[in-house]
Protein backbone atom coordinates (compact mmCIF):
# COMPACT_ATOMS: atom_id res chain seq x y z
CA UNK A 1 0.00 0.00 0.00
CA UNK A 2 1.31 3.86 -0.55
CA UNK A 3 1.44 6.00 1.44
CA UNK A 4 -1.22 9.19 0.55
CA UNK A 5 -0.69 12.78 2.07
CA UNK A 6 -4.43 13.64 3.46
CA UNK A 7 -5.42 17.15 2.96
CA UNK A 8 -4.23 18.19 6.29
CA UNK A 9 -0.63 16.93 5.84
CA UNK A 10 -0.36 13.46 7.81
CA UNK A 11 0.08 10.22 6.67
CA UNK A 12 -2.97 7.96 6.55
CA UNK A 13 -3.51 4.16 5.95
CA UNK A 14 -0.48 2.51 7.36
CA UNK A 15 2.10 3.73 10.03
CA UNK A 16 5.70 4.33 9.34
CA UNK A 17 6.73 1.02 10.82
CA UNK A 18 4.54 -1.28 8.37
CA UNK A 19 5.68 1.04 5.42
CA UNK A 20 9.99 0.28 6.22
CA UNK A 21 8.95 -3.05 7.04
CA UNK A 22 6.96 -3.26 3.14
CA UNK A 23 10.42 -1.08 1.60
CA UNK A 24 12.39 -3.89 3.60
CA UNK A 25 10.47 -6.85 1.74
CA UNK A 26 10.87 -5.51 -1.35
CA UNK A 27 14.22 -4.98 -1.42
CA UNK A 28 15.04 -8.34 -0.02
CA UNK A 29 12.69 -10.23 -2.36
CA UNK A 30 14.65 -8.23 -5.45
CA UNK A 31 18.07 -9.30 -4.24
CA UNK A 32 16.20 -12.84 -3.21
CA UNK A 33 15.22 -12.47 -7.03
CA UNK A 34 18.72 -11.77 -8.18
CA UNK A 35 20.18 -14.41 -5.80
CA UNK A 36 17.60 -17.17 -7.06
CA UNK A 37 18.69 -16.21 -11.13
CA UNK A 38 22.65 -16.40 -10.57
CA UNK A 39 21.63 -19.63 -8.64
CA UNK A 40 19.71 -21.02 -11.53
CA UNK A 41 22.36 -19.98 -14.09
CA UNK A 42 25.20 -21.37 -12.05
CA UNK A 43 23.48 -24.90 -11.59
CA UNK A 44 23.02 -24.48 -15.93
CA UNK A 45 26.51 -23.38 -16.34
CA UNK A 46 27.43 -27.40 -13.89
CA UNK A 47 24.99 -29.02 -15.00
CA UNK A 48 26.28 -28.38 -18.91
CA UNK A 49 29.86 -28.45 -18.22
CA UNK A 50 29.30 -32.02 -16.65
CA UNK A 51 26.96 -33.21 -19.55
CA UNK A 52 29.89 -31.75 -22.28
CA UNK A 53 32.62 -33.72 -19.63
CA UNK A 54 30.65 -36.89 -19.96
CA UNK A 55 29.88 -36.75 -23.55
CA UNK A 56 33.82 -35.75 -24.60
CA UNK A 57 34.57 -38.96 -22.04
CA UNK A 58 32.22 -41.12 -24.40
CA UNK A 59 33.31 -39.86 -27.46
CA UNK A 60 36.94 -40.44 -26.07
CA UNK A 61 35.91 -43.98 -25.37
CA UNK A 62 33.94 -44.38 -28.78
CA UNK A 63 37.43 -43.53 -30.51
CA UNK A 64 39.36 -46.10 -28.59
CA UNK A 65 37.15 -49.25 -29.28
CA UNK A 66 36.75 -48.03 -32.90
CA UNK A 67 40.37 -47.95 -33.43
CA UNK A 68 41.08 -51.01 -31.74
CA UNK A 69 38.48 -52.87 -33.96
CA UNK A 70 39.98 -51.28 -37.02
CA UNK A 71 43.29 -52.38 -35.54
CA UNK A 72 42.51 -55.57 -35.12
CA UNK A 73 40.78 -55.45 -38.52
CA UNK A 74 43.86 -55.24 -40.37
CA UNK A 75 45.74 -57.72 -38.19
CA UNK A 76 42.81 -59.63 -39.01
CA UNK A 77 43.15 -59.20 -42.92
CA UNK A 78 47.06 -59.35 -42.51
CA UNK A 79 46.81 -62.67 -40.58
CA UNK A 80 43.88 -64.02 -43.18
CA UNK A 81 45.95 -62.91 -45.82
CA UNK A 82 49.31 -64.45 -44.09
CA UNK A 83 47.38 -67.45 -43.26
CA UNK A 84 46.47 -67.90 -47.48
CA UNK A 85 50.06 -67.43 -48.26
CA UNK A 86 50.74 -70.18 -45.68
CA UNK A 87 48.29 -72.29 -47.34
CA UNK A 88 48.84 -71.79 -50.48
CA UNK A 89 53.09 -72.24 -50.20
CA UNK A 90 52.00 -75.64 -48.70
CA UNK A 91 49.86 -76.98 -51.22
CA UNK A 92 52.68 -76.04 -54.12
CA UNK A 93 54.80 -78.18 -51.83
CA UNK A 94 52.83 -80.80 -50.76
CA UNK A 95 52.35 -80.97 -54.75
CA UNK A 96 55.79 -81.11 -55.34
CA UNK A 97 56.33 -83.96 -52.58
CA UNK A 98 53.51 -86.20 -54.40
CA UNK A 99 54.83 -85.58 -58.12
CA UNK A 100 58.67 -86.55 -56.04
CA UNK A 101 57.09 -90.01 -55.02
CA UNK A 102 55.16 -90.67 -58.46
CA UNK A 103 58.52 -89.72 -60.08
CA UNK A 104 60.73 -92.08 -57.52
CA UNK A 105 58.17 -94.98 -58.51
CA UNK A 106 58.20 -94.82 -62.01
CA UNK A 107 60.24 -96.78 -64.28
CA UNK A 108 64.22 -95.85 -63.81
CA UNK A 109 63.41 -93.19 -62.37
CA UNK A 110 62.51 -91.09 -65.31
CA UNK A 111 58.69 -89.86 -66.76
CA UNK A 112 58.48 -88.84 -70.54
CA UNK A 113 56.61 -85.61 -69.84
CA UNK A 114 54.93 -83.64 -67.18
CA UNK A 115 51.16 -84.50 -68.38
CA UNK A 116 51.86 -88.34 -67.88
CA UNK A 117 53.33 -87.05 -63.67
CA UNK A 118 50.05 -85.03 -63.43
CA UNK A 119 48.01 -87.97 -64.83
CA UNK A 120 49.65 -90.13 -62.41
CA UNK A 121 48.96 -87.80 -59.29
CA UNK A 122 45.50 -87.53 -60.23
CA UNK A 123 44.97 -91.26 -60.37
CA UNK A 124 47.24 -91.14 -57.43
CA UNK A 125 44.31 -88.88 -55.26
CA UNK A 126 41.33 -90.77 -56.75
CA UNK A 127 42.85 -94.65 -55.57
CA UNK A 128 43.62 -93.26 -52.27
CA UNK A 129 41.25 -90.26 -51.39
CA UNK A 130 38.40 -90.70 -53.75
CA UNK A 131 39.10 -87.12 -54.52
CA UNK A 132 39.12 -85.88 -58.42
CA UNK A 133 42.06 -82.76 -58.46
CA UNK A 134 43.50 -81.45 -60.82
CA UNK A 135 46.82 -81.21 -60.79
CA UNK A 136 48.28 -78.33 -61.55
CA UNK A 137 51.92 -80.49 -62.68
CA UNK A 138 54.11 -77.61 -64.15
CA UNK A 139 54.36 -75.56 -60.52
CA UNK A 140 54.87 -78.67 -58.81
CA UNK A 141 58.05 -79.43 -61.46
CA UNK A 142 58.99 -76.13 -61.15
CA UNK A 143 59.60 -76.47 -57.55
CA UNK A 144 61.57 -79.80 -57.61
CA UNK A 145 63.90 -78.11 -60.41
CA UNK A 146 64.10 -75.60 -57.92
CA UNK A 147 65.00 -77.59 -55.20
CA UNK A 148 67.82 -79.52 -57.24
CA UNK A 149 65.34 -83.05 -56.33
CA UNK A 150 64.24 -83.90 -60.39
CA UNK A 151 66.46 -82.72 -63.18
CA UNK A 152 65.71 -82.78 -66.69
CA UNK A 153 67.75 -84.40 -69.22
CA UNK A 154 67.19 -84.55 -73.13
CA UNK A 155 66.93 -88.35 -74.83
CA UNK A 156 67.26 -88.67 -78.43
CA UNK A 157 65.56 -85.40 -78.78
CA UNK A 158 62.83 -85.91 -75.97
CA UNK A 159 63.32 -83.96 -72.22
CA UNK A 160 62.87 -86.51 -69.76
CA UNK A 161 62.31 -85.89 -66.08
CA UNK A 162 64.05 -87.63 -63.66
CA UNK A 163 64.14 -87.95 -59.96
CA UNK A 164 67.12 -87.62 -57.74
CA UNK A 165 67.63 -90.55 -55.53
CA UNK A 166 66.57 -89.94 -52.03
CA UNK A 167 70.03 -89.81 -50.14
CA UNK A 168 70.81 -87.69 -52.76
CA UNK A 169 68.13 -85.24 -52.14
CA UNK A 170 68.32 -85.45 -48.71
CA UNK A 171 72.29 -84.20 -48.73
CA UNK A 172 71.50 -81.42 -51.27
CA UNK A 173 68.23 -80.27 -48.96
CA UNK A 174 70.07 -79.90 -46.20
CA UNK A 175 73.16 -78.12 -47.70
CA UNK A 176 70.34 -75.83 -48.71
CA UNK A 177 68.94 -75.18 -45.66
CA UNK A 178 71.48 -75.10 -43.30
CA UNK A 179 73.76 -73.14 -45.61
CA UNK A 180 73.83 -69.13 -45.78
CA UNK A 181 70.91 -67.70 -47.23
CA UNK A 182 71.61 -67.09 -51.08
CA UNK A 183 72.06 -63.06 -50.93
CA UNK A 184 73.17 -61.25 -54.01
CA UNK A 185 75.02 -58.04 -52.90
CA UNK A 186 76.09 -56.48 -55.63
CA UNK A 187 72.56 -55.17 -55.78
CA UNK A 188 71.44 -52.11 -53.50
CA UNK A 189 74.58 -51.39 -51.47
CA UNK A 190 75.82 -48.09 -51.67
Amino acid sequence: MWLSEQPSGGISGISVAEWLSEQSFMAISRSAILLDAVAISALIIYVTRVALGYKQTWDRYQLLVNKTLYEKTLASGFGSVHFLLDASEQQQYKEAILAYAILLRAEKGQVPCCRSIGDKCERFMYDAFKVKVEMPIDEAIDTLMRLGLVTETSIDGSNRLQAVPCPKAYEGLKERWNGEPEVNFSVGIL
